[in-house]
């Protein structure tokens, strides 16, 4: 019973936080100027990656999909920040995969192997996420992209006006009011097998 009542209190905790950054994301899209450029390129079958330090302002551009009533699947960690970004994407319909740890890997790769083959939706991550290194993407949405023989873009961010939380390694972005964002998609088209053996110099056409 004791566990039941403190799962509650903590899923309610999680609730209060997902709805008060929202709320706070709201104020400063509201109070700020949004820009999205090149936003047709995210279709229907596609893979999409971001940089974790923007996943806050990737609410903005789920917000956008909601408009098109887009089916969408974000793979998130399964630790407490992961809880709140949970709660904010399921706010615009999206679906959140959360990625576990140590022996469940390999039978949650297997099965997320064979759900990005699936058709009808657009599969999203932090390239770089979940631990880091900063602005060095990892091979897992690029694979998926490879095997399901599906297109890839990823969103990057420019922005005034923000708070940049410098003790965390993906130095994590908050718009502050009144803040200019620009969140501009770029098109990588199919990723080849040769892409894949030469990731590390693939990689560098990334932009951040």
């Amino acid at each position: 019973m004791n566990i039941m009542i403190k799962d509650i209190v903590q899923l309610k905790r999680h609730q209060l936080a997902g709805s008060f950054f929202l709320g706070y994301l709201k104020l400063a899209a509201v109070t700020g100027r949004i820009e999205f450029r090149n936003m047709d390129k995210i279709r229907t079958n596609t893979m999409v990656g971001y940089w974790h330090g923007d996943s806050y302002c990737m609410q903005l551009v789920l917000k956008e999909f909601a408009k098109e009533k887009k089916k969408i699947q974000i793979i998130i960690t399964a630790d407490k920040m992961g809880d709140y970004i949970q709660q904010m994407v399921r706010r615009y319909g999206a679906e959140a995969i959360r990625l576990p740890d140590g022996l469940k890997m390999r039978p949650f790769f297997a099965q997320l192997k064979a759900d990005s083959t699936s058709e009808g939706s657009i599969l999203a991550t932090a390239l770089d996420g979940p631990t880091g290194p900063l602005h060095e993407p990892k091979k897992l949405l690029f694979f998926l992209a490879s095997e399901a023989d599906k297109e890839m873009t990823y969103v990057h961010f420019t922005y005034n006006r923000v708070l940049r939380l410098k003790n965390r390694w993906d130095n994590y972005v908050i718009p502050l009011p009144f803040a200019k964002i620009v969140a501009e998609v770029e098109d990588l088209g199919k990723i080849t097998k040769m892409d894949l053996k030469n990731f590390n110099d693939y990689k560098k056409r990334l932009l951040f």
